[in-house]
């Protein structure tokens, strides 16, 4: 469907623009006057009080501090709002999109102080009022539902279904202007004086106005624009989809609401934090600072940073994730931030998908957010590591792995690589082996290169209790592509929605790592797609409801026709234990090391040599500022030698740096060896 109204010309656009313009600055006496005396700041309301006429001749204050993840709001769940038994109005069991709205402050006689707008989102949709007279509720809900249908004669429809209502004072018209979508290529407005009868305004905006290969536009918030200096008066976050099925953040821009301008480029692309998708997304002011809020394919609400003229943005943070316990468990999406006074409120979808409900969380003032964790020092716990970690240096496994299904395992470990075929089965058939789980807390990774191709090739860490009950990470194909995904099968009932899965970006190598972690009541399930940076994988699992026995490899495809693949595990190490980990701190140099300069055919040479003074092998590496080389499996009192060319006549005074790695679980971490060497001119 497209836009019943023609684009306006260019030169009534220009009125208009000047128009506004000069509206503003009329306004800016009065606008501080309402800033200065509201005490609410709704998601995307940023109040633009105006400067003094002596700013510019002040000294500046000092620059803030730029903000970080620590310094977001910890919100805390307090409740459902749409318990669907409840619900008069309840086609389809599911209820999205809250979009909050001060009523008390802009309409005579509301039905309450505050509305709340919502939708079922499956046909036929409907577009839902609820009232209360404090954000805490207990929310009322108006009985004849729904205030706007899928059919809306002479305008539209029926089509399949109308839904994500966001509400919006529009001020230079004194309304209540109301977007939603239907069809899902359509985001369409309404108008209203009372919050409760409604006018047909028009089309918004439409695939057409994304550019070709848009599939969709919906779930639009609109807010003052706010940028000062923009020659427009509003501006609009909506999610565009594509013919590649990934969900992109756009904005569009308008000077009185109805007539939208819609930015080529997207301000949000889905990464490695969110997955495929991302949507919901609203404006909101923290501190002075603007962020873009909006939730991810993975079931997480984030927070980027995002300055005034909507263009620049600052890392992925997470805002606020389900719990895990009690009724707060699942996805959480389509964040709506509202601040009345000193506290401030999150509206948001609870729940999986097109199963969803409203919920709400309070700010909890005596909550702070731990500080960002330093970067971990050893990520693939290769300087120290636990007891029962291996290596697969020999040709088999020993204690204490234990295989199921021995009889039918083809895995073979060989040159420092354990290999298991992608078996033609799930769990239940697999061979793989297992090591026990530890009590309390413990943590255990793998390096993992496998190249699945089509669905269902699969590899990673399985946490077993039985066939019917168990957790794994696997690196697989799956909708959208290479993923990461942690499936746990609870007495033969899978969890695997949406959120459990993320998908890598484009160009991951066939190298992953994945890792399981347990508190000793939950765990959790993590990947790199780098070695260093290990990202959260899907929803926690209750360590005590799956009760597993043992963890380890495994590799299968399923009962289906993709062919069989090989996974290769280079390790598998644990986590050291705290007496582990103090053993480690307390090492020696395992090697003693020299260094020097000579010349040869006129050219500078550094010489390098250590020799292992350990009782056990170790990986000597040598670096010096022409090169560097590593010698793995050096066995005790063996030696390591290697002269790297300066490509000079002569070298200054320097070092080089002699590092040993020892192969034994507890051997000392390695201690790096500053090895000095004196200048030398070889002319």
């Amino acid at each position: 469907m497209t836009n019943p109204r023609p684009h306006p010309r260019s030169r009534a656009r220009a009125h208009r623009l000047r128009a506004v313009a000069r509206r503003r600055t009329r306004a800016v006496a009065v606008g501080a006057l309402l800033v200065a005396s509201t005490t609410l700041a709704p998601a995307g309301a940023v109040p633009q009080a105006p400067q003094p006429a002596s700013a510019a001749a002040t000294t500046a204050p000092p620059a803030a501090p730029a903000p970080s993840e620590s310094d977001l709001p910890v919100f805390d769940y307090r409740g459902v709002i749409t318990e669907p038994d409840e619900m008069i109005y309840n086609p389809t069991d599911e209820f999205i999109f809250p979009s909050v709205f001060h009523a008390g402050a802009h309409l005579e006689d509301p039905l309450g102080e505050w509305y709340l707008y919502l939708a079922p989102h499956d046909d036929p949709g409907g577009i839902m009022l609820l009232y209360a007279d404090s954000l805490e509720g207990p929310w009322t809900e108006y009985a004849q539902n729904p205030l706007i249908s899928n059919d809306w004669p002479p305008h539209y429809g029926p089509v399949p279904h109308v839904s994500s209502p966001d509400a919006f004072w529009n001020a230079d018209e004194g309304r209540l202007f109301l977007y939603f979508h239907g069809n899902n290529s359509t985001t369409r407005y309404a108008t209203s004086a009372d919050g409760v009868t409604f006018e047909y305004g028009g089309v918004a905006v439409t695939n057409a106005d994304g550019g070709p290969g848009t599939t969709e536009t919906s779930y639009a918030r609109v807010f003052d624009h706010p940028d000062p200096d923009s020659a427009y008066r509003y501006a609009m976050f909506y999610m565009q989809n594509r013919t590649d099925d990934i969900r992109r953040i756009k904005v569009a821009e308008s000077v009185d609401g109805r007539d939208w301008d819609v930015r080529a480029d997207p301000l949000v692309v889905p990464g490695w934090d969110e997955g495929q998708n991302v949507s919901g997304a609203d404006l909101w002011e923290w501190q002075g600072q603007l962020y873009v809020v909006y939730h991810g394919s993975t079931g997480i609400i984030h927070a980027r940073t995002v300055d005034p003229t909507l263009t620049d943005l600052g890392p992925v943070w997470t805002l606020h994730r389900s719990s895990g316990t009690g009724e707060d468990t699942g996805r959480v999406a389509a964040p709506q931030i509202v601040t009345d006074g000193a506290d401030t409120y999150l509206f948001y979808e609870s729940g999986a998908r097109l199963t969803g409900v409203i919920a709400w969380a309070k700010r909890d003032l005596d909550a702070v957010r731990p500080p960002q964790p330093a970067p971990d020092p050893d990520p693939l716990r290769e300087q120290c590591r636990g007891a029962a970690s291996d290596e697969f240096d020999g040709d088999e496994l020993g204690a204490p792995w234990a295989l199921v299904r021995a009889e039918t395992s083809r895995h073979e470990v060989a040159d420092g690589t354990l290999t298991i075929p992608t078996y033609a089965s799930g769990v239940a058939g697999a061979a793989f082996p297992l090591q026990p789980v530890p009590d309390g807390a413990w943590e255990v990774t793998t390096q993992l290169e496998i190249e699945p191709t089509q669905a269902y090739q699969q590899a990673g860490i399985l946490l077993y209790r039985n066939d019917s009950s168990y957790a794994k990470i696997d690196f697989n194909v799956g909708q959208g592509g290479l993923r990461f995904s942690y499936l746990w099968r609870n007495a033969g009932v899978d969890r695997n929605a949406s959120q459990d899965s993320r998908v890598v970006p484009a160009g991951t190598a066939t190298t992953v790592w994945v890792r399981l972690a347990s508190d000793g009541e939950q765990v959790r399930s993590f990947a790199s797609i780098d070695g260093v940076d290990f990202r959260e994988i899907g929803r926690p699992v209750p360590l005590a409801t799956l009760a597993p026995t043992g963890v380890g490899l495994s590799a299968m495809r399923g009962t289906t026709g993709a062919p069989e693949i090989t996974a290769s595990f280079d390790w598998f190490r644990w986590t050291p234990s705290e007496a582990e980990a103090a053993e480690c701190a307390t090492g020696e140099p395992a090697v003693e090391a020299t260094s020097q300069v000579r010349c040869l055919a006129g050219r500078a040479y550094v010489a390098v040599s250590a020799r292992n003074v350990s009782d056990g092998p170790v990986a000597v590496r040598l670096a010096t500022a022409y090169g560097e080389r590593t010698v793995h499996d050096v066995a005790p009192g063996a030696s390591v030698y290697q002269a790297f060319g300066a490509r000079a006549a002569s070298v200054g005074a320097g070092s080089a740096t002699v590092m040993a790695t020892p192969g034994g679980a507890h051997d000392p971490a390695p201690v790096p060896l500053e090895v000095p060497y004196a200048g030398l001119d070889c002319d």
